[in-house]
């Protein structure tokens, strides 16, 4: 099978990518950016926001099975009108693509934190939706047009993730800083009282569930998440404690704007139709980080 992947250079994307090669597809990357995946077919570097994309693509690539939509912009500027031309008019380009190739599957990533504040615990995919940024306002705008295009011709696989975590993370989430502290036995900066409960996936189970739903045709929006949720506190303790690390926990003065909330999501949709069954816990993700930046890969 033929899958174009966009966004293969992320964190998220290129573990997808990376995860279908071994698995025998056939995949074609499409980014803004330069990826170094060896085994492509094909790496084509083009911005989706473009308006010319539809047309260029069709030009450099022959057509593709399956698109896995894994490219955004996710700068927290709310007024970054990059995060309209990618996030939305790319989405549509994509779909536009689909259609003219004739793709029956598309998988759109998008993120649990659509829904806005947690009001109704656990978050299951039929939670109301109140996005509080721009680029949460753009990945639901891109789950309508998904659920617009979906047909007896396209299945429309919409998969809501939490916070990704896993090899390659980015340097500036709060897991990458904890551990790349605690390895050096720094502190480890908390604000408000670390209460905030998040659910983190490894990115190679969400590679996992990818692989299954390129093998399904179904439509829908599902939960991604992990089997647990873990507290800011509970976090910088367990990176302590699993890299063997004399840093200590410092408590800023600064107020965390979503202390007390709890992401406890539900993933019993997934279990049932995709066969989701996460196999890594965050306790991998920072053996996993650790490894990384031990060896100087980061």
């Amino acid at each position: 099978m033929r899958v174009l992947v966009t966004g293969a250079s992320g964190m998220v994307g290129g573990t997808i990518a990376t995860h279908l090669l071994e698995k025998g597809f056939e995949v074609i990357a499409l980014n803004r950016n330069p990826t170094l995946i060896k085994g492509l077919a094909q790496s084509v570097q083009e911005d989706i926001s473009m308006a010319s994309l539809t047309e260029r693509i069709i030009n450099e690539i022959d057509p593709c099975d399956a698109i896995v939509h894994t490219a955004a912009n996710m700068d927290k500027n709310s007024y970054n009108f990059d995060i309209i031309h990618t996030n939305c008019f790319g989405t549509q380009q994509l779909l536009n693509l689909a259609k003219i190739w004739g793709v029956n599957r598309f998988i759109f990533i998008s993120s649990v934190p659509v829904i806005g504040i947690p009001q109704v615990l656990p978050i299951t995919e039929e939670h109301p939706t109140h996005p509080l940024t721009a680029y949460h306002a753009s990945k639901l705008f891109g789950e309508y047009l998904v659920q617009i295009a979906a047909s007896n011709q396209l299945a429309g696989t919409i998969l809501r993730l939490p916070s990704p975590v896993g090899p390659k993370m980015p340097d500036n989430r709060i897991l990458s800083s904890f551990v790349k502290n605690s390895l050096v036995d720094m502190p480890l900066q908390l604000s408000g009282q670390g209460s905030r409960k998040q659910n983190y996936v490894d990115v190679r189970d969400v590679a996992v569930v990818v692989e299954n739903c390129l093998h399904r045709k179904i439509s829908g929006i599902f939960n991604i998440a992990g089997k647990n949720c873990i507290s800011n506190l509970e976090l910088a303790c367990l990176c302590i404690q699993i890299l063997k690390s004399s840093s200590k926990i410092l408590f800023t003065s600064s107020r965390d704007p979503e202390e007390g909330i709890i992401w406890d999501i539900s993933i019993k949709k997934a279990e049932k139709y995709l066969e989701f069954n996460p196999q890594y816990n965050i306790e991998n993700a920072i053996i996993a980080l650790g490894s990384e930046y031990v060896a100087g890969i980061h």
